[in-house]
């Protein structure tokens, strides 16, 4: 008690509490700042984290998205790499052939020309031009053809003809099949179908021959019957579309032609 000499025990216990609660108190005060910080530094700790997670996703998307381009750039360099021998072969193919055209004194916009002219004549002349499988595919509609029952061509067809005739002297390598064709009504006074297509077919052909002089050599016949309709047969009209003749230009046997189907 030498310290206080004026304060009695219970003073001095009543000092001694109020410098403990002080104390304490202090320490419960710096603990809670502590604590606070400690829970800031967390929340900045996981923000951060949740930007570092996102810019990962990120990098995962760029990557994949270069790895990507890599890929379709080696796939795009692949296919310029085919388009230039493609190209190649292209010019290859055209210098041969604008040397086989030089031999027979011709060209290659010249034969288009000619090619071009015979199409546009023979579609004046009332027929249906297509090109399929290397061969010029002609259709005479029957309206030109033969009248019914008959197995003589009308003179609608000769014009027709004269056209395909004009088209096979201009190309003398060619040669051309001619097929006919009928619905499904059995003509009176004839065998059968067969019958009636393939004497259309022969009929175009003497046509061919005895009319327009083309080598018969060149010429072939063939009769498709009924087998092979455009239309149905349950109308006049279908019936009309399928009695024709189909005549096949075919360029196969010539090695220029060839040349130009490639």
């Amino acid at each position: 008690m030498a310290f206080f000499p004026y304060l009695d025990m219970k003073h001095l216990e009543t000092m001694l509490r109020t410098i403990s609660t002080i104390l304490l108190s202090g320490l419960i005060l710096s603990s809670c700042g502590a604590s606070k910080k400690l829970e800031t530094a967390n929340g900045e700790i996981t923000r951060l984290n949740s930007q570092v997670e996102a810019l990962n996703k990120k990098q995962a998307e760029s990557d994949k998205l270069i790895a990507d381009l890599q890929k379709a750039n080696e796939i795009n360099s692949r296919d310029a790499a085919d388009c230039r021998a493609a190209k190649e072969q292209l010019r290859q193919k055209k210098e041969k052939l604008d040397k086989e055209l030089a031999a027979r004194g011709t060209s290659f916009e010249e034969l288009y020309a000619k090619t071009e002219k015979a199409v546009a004549n023979l579609r004046a002349a009332g027929c249906e031009v297509s090109y399929e499988n290397g061969r010029f595919h002609v259709i005479v509609p029957d309206e030109y053809n033969f009248k019914p029952g008959s197995v003589k061509v009308g003179a609608k067809a000769r014009e027709a003809l004269n056209v395909v005739a004009q088209v096979m002297y201009d190309n003398p390598a060619v040669s051309a099949i001619i097929v006919g064709h009928t619905d499904s009504v059995p003509v009176r006074g004839i065998a059968d179908n067969w019958t009636v297509s393939t004497e259309r077919a022969n009929a175009v052909v003497r046509v061919l021959e005895d009319v327009y002089n083309i080598n018969p050599k060149r010429l072939t016949a063939a009769g498709s019957s009924k087998f092979n309709p455009r239309a149905s047969n349950a109308t006049d009209e279908g019936k009309m579309l399928n009695r024709r003749i189909e005549i096949y230009i075919n360029p196969h046997r010539e090695k220029i032609w060839a040349l130009l189907e490639e």
